[in-house]
């Protein structure tokens, strides 16, 4: 292998789930929209040397620097770290790419400086790990979704966002993955808003202990599907909102947990939606006179627009 000379930057979009999550896992239909806000990786190749590291630094949406980590590139050991379970996941997520590209590491020659930088305050759920796995597979040449599988083995519609600029269909169906962008731009984009609900759900941990410990239902996966092609052609804020809400009872009764609206903003006259991860990160909500106030009032400072998110 020769030595690398130009250095090399690579980005990922984020993430929001929309509708379909959970039952994706049993082959149901889902939307989601990719974010602008994402992660980048900045690779730059340092000078050859015996034993070449990997110098890793992980950098928030304000600059600071929140992990660092030093492996050793032909065995992969950590040499030293500013956290020890994070450097300990990394270093599995290296491993899985030794797995998939057995001699990306083995044949370096240099030292390498990675650098990341998240564009959202990473308790957001908008996909920092996700975003991680997908600039890791650019870099090491590996796919993103066997990375993916090895790893943090979510249903990939993560990653499917990390890399395309339009909201998607997504859904994995007799071992066949299908990808579809759509066009998302009904007349009532402007009344779309994501509000930040202050405490992050681990997707994994959630999913483990909710749907995925329950027996598959057919007929709500192909009810859940059903609606997912009606929210993305739905015409009025009364017809989106229906189906929305009509998503939440679904997951709701089936999850045996109650809807987010029912448990914090009960009063509220507009659609409340979980995405993702039940409860936690952002949910959406459709707008009302006085909503900014509403929302505010009961400590939600975090609202964002469909439009501040979706990638133009």
């Amino acid at each position: 292998m020769k030595p690398e000379t130009l250095n090399k930057k690579f980005r990922a979009n984020g993430k929001l789930y929309i509708a379909g999550e959970y039952t994706v896992l049993d082959g149901g239909l889902s939307f989601a929209i990719p974010t602008k806000l994402g992660q980048t990786l900045e690779v730059k190749y340092g000078e050859e040397v015996d034993s070449p590291q990997l110098i890793w630094e992980a950098f928030l949406e304000d600059g600071s620097l929140w992990f660092s980590a030093e492996f050793e590139m032909k065995t992969l050991s950590i040499l030293k770290s500013s956290d020890a379970k994070l450097a300990s996941r990394l270093f599995e997520i290296l491993q899985a790419i030794e797995t998939l590209n057995p001699t990306f590491f083995l044949n370096q020659t240099q030292n390498i400086h990675c650098k990341t930088q998240l564009e959202f305050p990473k308790d957001w759920g908008l996909g920092s790990s996700s975003t991680l796995i997908y600039l890791l597979a650019q870099f090491s040449g590996v796919d993103e979704f066997e990375l993916n599988n090895l790893t943090f083995k979510t249903s990939g519609y993560d990653l499917a966002c990390a890399s395309r600029n339009h909201p998607i269909l997504y859904q994995i169906k007799d071992g066949k993955r299908r990808i579809e962008s759509v066009e998302f731009q009904p007349k009532f984009i402007d009344d779309l808003y994501f509000v930040y609900l202050n405490q992050k759900q681990d997707t994994q941990i959630s999913v483990s202990q909710t749907y995925a410990s329950k027996t598959k239902n057919e007929s709500l996966v192909a009810e859940i599907s059903g609606l997912v092609e009606k929210i993305i052609q739905a015409e009025t804020l009364e017809e989106f909102e229906k189906l929305m809400d009509r998503h939440e009872t679904l997951l709701s009764e089936h999850l045996g947990l109650p809807k987010v609206k029912d448990l914090y903003f009960s009063d509220y006259e507009g659609s409340v939606k979980s995405l993702g991860a039940w409860g936690g990160d952002f949910v959406m909500v459709t707008g009302r006179k006085g909503f900014l106030d509403y929302f505010s009032s009961r400590g939600y400072h975090i609202i964002l627009a469909y439009k501040d998110l979706e990638i133009s």
